[in-house]
């Protein structure tokens, strides 16, 4: 059955997706199509950003993305699925 999505501003904690320790090789607008080709394919994304770490940090980055729906978030963050061969911590 198809989920009803309304196009309005995810608000709820649930539609989005922490991803962090992301490697520091590719630019970030690189980073961000590379992780928007992979989450698009669980559903509607509103947003995705990319972040770099802080300067005490390790270099590397760290992504927000947002869903329109709960349901795809939560399948999105089962997965496994590699970004640039490495693996995803959400």
């Amino acid at each position: 059955m198809a989920e009803l999505v309304p196009f309005a501003v995810p608000t709820e904690s649930d539609k989005t997706l922490l991803v962090w320790a992301l490697s520091p090789g590719p630019t970030a607008e690189a980073l961000q199509l590379s992780l928007f080709t992979v989450f698009s394919r669980f559903g509607l994304l509103y947003s995705v950003r990319v972040f770099p770490n802080a300067a005490v940090a390790s270099p590397g980055f760290s992504a927000i993305i947002k869903f329109y729906s709960a349901g795809e978030a939560q399948k999105a963050q089962k997965d496994s699925s590699p970004v640039k061969g490495k693996k995803l911590k959400t």
